[in-house]
């Protein structure tokens, strides 16, 4: 599990990074390191990054919390890192087609992630009865 929550991270360092470097693109060095104050509306693929970025840092938080408790509660079993899996990989899927713009594509591989975190809840439900 461990393993699964560094590469999530480094995902999030990879989306992180994206609008930085295409604003860089768009603007230039000059402008991207000054005040910003008078900066052209972004491109079409900047306005998209920053929000796949903003997608990931929503479900980021849930992914972290059910991930530590499964590290916590000792329950890394095939289901959680199944889950845990599904989340990483259809989160790498899903801002490749947020950045290309590929409907439904996008919205399905949201909801592949979405089902990982549910895989990872199942062996968690017995811990809230004991």
């Amino acid at each position: 599990m461990l393993v699964l929550i560094f590469l999530v991270l480094l995902l999030l360092l990879v989306q992180v990074s994206l609008p930085g470097r295409l604003l860089t693109e768009q603007v230039g060095v000059d402008a991207q390191v000054g005040p910003r104050d008078d900066l052209p509306e972004p491109s079409r693929d900047l306005a998209r990054s920053r929000r796949a970025l903003g997608n990931l840092q929503e479900t980021l938080p849930v992914f972290l919390t059910l991930a530590i408790l499964s590290i916590v509660l000792d329950e890394q079993g095939w289901l959680s890192l199944a889950g845990a899996g599904l989340f990483l990989v259809a989160r790498v899927a899903h801002a490749y087609c947020y950045m290309r713009g590929l409907s439904p594509w996008r919205s399905i591989s949201f909801l592949a992630a979405l089902v990982g975190m549910l895989l990872m809840v199942i062996p968690l439900v017995p811990h809230i009865w004991r």
